[in-house]
C-alpha cells in the first residue's frame, strides 16, 4: 500500500473564529491546492480513497484534491485525523483499507510530520516539517506499520508548483 499524507492548504486566521475547526481555506489556499493536486495527478497520483480530518480546512483540501482527479474518488471524514489522536489509532482505521493500492490522509501539523517520521524505516531520511499543502508518500510492503515505510517522495507546494 502507498500511504499519502497531505497537510491542509492555507487557511484563514484563527483570530476571527470562535471554533478553530470551522476555519476555511483562503482563496490562495484553494488555488494552490488545486494546482498541487493537478501536478500530483500528472506525476501519477491516483488514490483509491481520501480520508480527511473533520476540520473544515482539511475537508476542503480533500475535496479540492478529489475533484481534480478522474472518476469519483471518495472523501471520508475520520476523527483520527482531527489532531490529538495517536498514530496507532490511525493505523487501526487503515486496516479497513488494506485492499486499496493508495490511501490518502489529509490532516494537520504537527501530526503529519510526526507520523511520517514514525512510519519511515530507521534508515530513511527524516522529514523536518510539512508546509501547507505539503505531501509525503510512503510505501509499505504489508500495510502501514511503525518503522516499516519507505519514502516515495516528499514535496512542498513550492516543489510541485515550480516546474
Amino acid at each position: 500500500m502507498d500511504l499519502i499524507l497531505i497537510r491542509h492548504a492555507d487557511a484563514e486566521s484563527g483570530a476571527s473564529y470562535a471554533d478553530d475547526s470551522m476555519r476555511a481555506l483562503t482563496a490562495k489556499g484553494r488555488q494552490v491546492q488545486e494546482q498541487v493536486a493537478r501536478e500530483l495527478h500528472r506525476r501519477g497520483f491516483n488514490p483509491d480513497v481520501i480520508l480527511s480530518s473533520p476540520r473544515l480546512r482539511a475537508e476542503q483540501t480533500a475535496w479540492i484534491t478529489a475533484q481534480v482527479l478522474p472518476g469519483d474518488v471518495p472523501v471520508i471524514e475520520v476523527p483520527e485525523l482531527d489532531g490529538g489522536y495517536a498514530l496507532e489509532d490511525l493505523l487501526k482505521r487503515l486496516l479497513a483499507y488494506l485492499d486499496c493500492h493508495t490511501v490518502t490522509c489529509v490532516g494537520h501539523e504537527p501530526d503529519m510530520t510526526l507520523w511520517t517520521n514514525l512510519l519511515l524505516a530507521d534508515d530513511e531520511k527524516q522529514v523536518s516539517s510539512f508546509s501547507k499543502s505539503g505531501v509525503a508518500s510512503l510505501r509499505f510492503e504489508h500495510g502501514p506499520q511503525l518503522g516499516a515505510g519507505h519514502a516515495n517522495y516528499f514535496y512542498s507546494a513550492d516543489d510541485l508548483l515550480l516546474k
